[in-house]
């Protein structure tokens, strides 16, 4: 496979340790993927060039932009799809979901909004998580998992998914977790 290059714009979520993370330690599978929330793409990109079918969404409009250029920079074919969370793919069902949730709580640190939607997950950070687990089921096929970062800046969640953490690594100001939620 050849390395996947990204072009990185402002207003846009560049990629950090958390969007490595799952680039780089995410398991082989294939099938139809989600990606909510692209950013960059650079996690749908390597999805993609495993052979997955890809779909990609983001609410920010320059992500959106950003991803169809860098899509088209490495000669990777993905669904790019503006909008919040599910809202465009309404009645359908993907192999695996996958996505970098915003998770920290809020700060003053973001002069720019698109980066601020990023970064920030709601007053505890987990509301963002919480609102995509709640409703994946409807969006994941029944032996689907769902791929996330989670922080150990977030707060503590309730869910009836199961949870297997894939990667866990550690920086002086948090620990990240590559989380495989299951049925």
């Amino acid at each position: 496979m050849s390395k996947i290059h990204i072009t990185n714009f402002e207003g846009v979520y560049e990629p950090a340790e958390d969007s490595w993370l799952i680039a780089k330690y995410i398991p082989e599978f294939s099938g139809s993927v989600l990606e909510v929330g692209c950013g960059s793409g650079i996690v749908s990109l390597h999805l993609a060039q495993r052979g997955n079918i890809v779909t990609a969404i983001d609410i920010n409009p320059k992500a959106i932009e950003a991803t169809k250029i860098n899509a088209k920079n490495n000669n990777l074919k993905i669904e790019i799809l503006e909008g919040n969370m599910f809202t465009p793919v309404q009645n359908r069902k993907f192999g695996n979901i996958v996505c970098n949730p915003p998770y920290l709580p809020p700060s003053d640190n973001y002069d720019d909004p698109e980066l601020e939607l990023a970064v920030e997950g709601g007053n505890k950070g987990i509301e963002f998580t919480e609102n995509l687990l709640s409703d994946a089921h409807q969006y994941l096929e029944h032996t689907g998992s769902i791929y996330m970062i989670q922080s150990s800046k977030m707060g503590d969640f309730e869910t009836d998914w199961k949870r297997e953490i894939i990667k866990e690594t550690s920086f002086f100001f948090e620990k990240l977790y590559l989380v495989r939620f299951f049925s």
